[in-house]
């Protein structure tokens, strides 16, 4: 391995850099180790300027510029050097294919157990002759810790929400609306709002807060869960998940299961903005193609707007039903915990209840309610005129009744 031509002593990277953990780590340089090949081998070179080096009457292209710890850039010649080591098998006659940087796999043996395997290892192996610089120092490379974070969502109001039950006495449709909430990986924390009865337009009113904690790893944008498989296993096994909350609009039923109205999934890292209004919450929010501004959710800590519940119809194709105004408060867990805020509207920190309906003498005046909304809504425009043609005739009648009294009192001099 040592005295390979394919140099197999250290892997030639792909990309050369300074500082990070992908730092180059051979004491030679890349400038240099192409200076001895090509004198080891009798090749006319290598000749350099900005961004090239030339090696044999072969012109080789790279970056002219390096970056430094601080963002800066600095010129270099060692980016194309580094293109002309990796396209060594192209120089004829003496060029070959130098080892590229890889990770090798060895297993793992116990000597009280031999021959049967015991797991694998992965790692590099890079050889240094002792008379050369030290390579630098070790590059840890230990599992990233993820960050604890607590998400708080509050759900103010819904607006269109499909009505699904119809009422006994008028035949309206209403809709007894509540929403639910969970962050993927974790739907044993499963939270819900109290329920908006007897919903006639789809308005529901809630101010109900959801706290959501998670672990996050921000250099991978990928939430972290740790949990064993099975009752039966030993140790926890960790998990990455994408971080999306996910919301559903849901119509409360009594003697049935309830029935599924609409859902909303955010991706925290990147999601629609909301929408200032109900009336400007449309389903084109939830279009991909990069026509809709994104919220990354890690920067901004706190957005408030409107967002569309969806489902798919009978076609397959997404229904807008339902809107939502919801409020979302990323913070760390030190942060959390010098600000506490209950759940739903308990302290610390509560909520005001919402203005709704009484519904404590439904059973009298909630049919009364519906009748009134039902005819309103139907026949609107003609209780208006006929109250406008009665006022109208109201006038008349009043006018010819008093003129005759008038104009005698006038005749006669009263």
């Amino acid at each position: 391995r040592y005295y390979s031509r394919h140099r197999a002593t250290c892997g030639v990277s792909s990309f050369y850099a300074i500082h990070g953990y992908n730092q180059w780590r051979d004491p030679q340089k890349p400038t240099e180790i192409l200076k001895k090949l090509c004198k080891d081998g009798k090749v006319d070179g290598p000749h350099f300027s900005p961004g090239k080096v030339r090696v044999g009457g072969q012109v080789f292209d790279g970056a002219k510029e390096v970056e430094d710890e601080n963002g800066g850039k600095r010129p270099s010649d060692e980016p194309s050097a580094l293109v002309a080591l990796n396209q060594w098998h192209e120089i004829s006659k003496v060029g070959c294919p130098l080892v590229p940087e890889h990770v090798e796999t060895r297993p793992i043996y116990n000597p009280e157990k031999p021959g049967i395997e015991q797991g694998k290892i992965e790692m590099w192996v890079d050889m240094f002759p002792m008379d050369m610089p030290p390579p630098g120092p070790p590059t840890d490379i230990s599992p990233r810790k993820p960050k604890s974070y607590e998400l708080r969502v509050i759900i103010w109001n819904t607006d269109d929400v499909v009505a699904e039950d119809d009422d006994f006495f008028t035949g309206e449709k209403m809709s007894d609306i509540y929403v639910k909430g969970w962050v993927k990986g974790n739907t044993e924390d499963k939270q819900e709002t109290d329920i908006h009865y007897r919903s006639l337009t789809g308005e529901g009113n809630f101010n109900w807060r959801f706290i959501f904690p998670f672990d996050y790893l921000a250099a991978e944008e990928k939430i972290v869960i740790s949990r064993k498989e099975s009752l039966f296993s030993w140790d926890e096994t960790e998990y990455k998940i994408p971080a999306r909350l996910n919301l559903q609009v849901w119509d409360a039923d009594h003697f049935s299961a309830d029935d599924f109205l609409g859902s909303l999934v955010m991706d925290l890292n990147h999601f629609p903005r909301g929408a200032k209004t109900s009336k400007q919450c449309t389903l084109d929010m939830l279009k991909t193609d990069g026509s809709v501004p994104q919220v990354n959710l890690f920067k901004q800590k706190r957005v408030k707007g409107w967002w569309p519940f969806a489902a798919k119809g009978e076609d397959d194709e997404l229904e807008l039903t339902g809107k939502v105004e919801a409020e979302l408060n990323l913070m760390s867990a030190e942060e959390a915990e010098k600000s506490p805020a209950g759940l739903g509207r308990n302290e610390p920190d509560p909520l005001e209840k919402p203005n709704r309906p009484d519904h404590t003498m439904a059973f009298v005046f909630g049919p009364i309610k519906q009748l009134w909304f039902f005819i309103w809504r139907n026949y609107k425009w003609f209780i208006i005129k006929f109250v406008v043609i009665l006022c109208v005739v109201a006038i008349f009648v009043l006018f010819f009744y008093s003129m005759p009294g008038y104009l005698t009192k006038k005749m006669i001099g009263a």
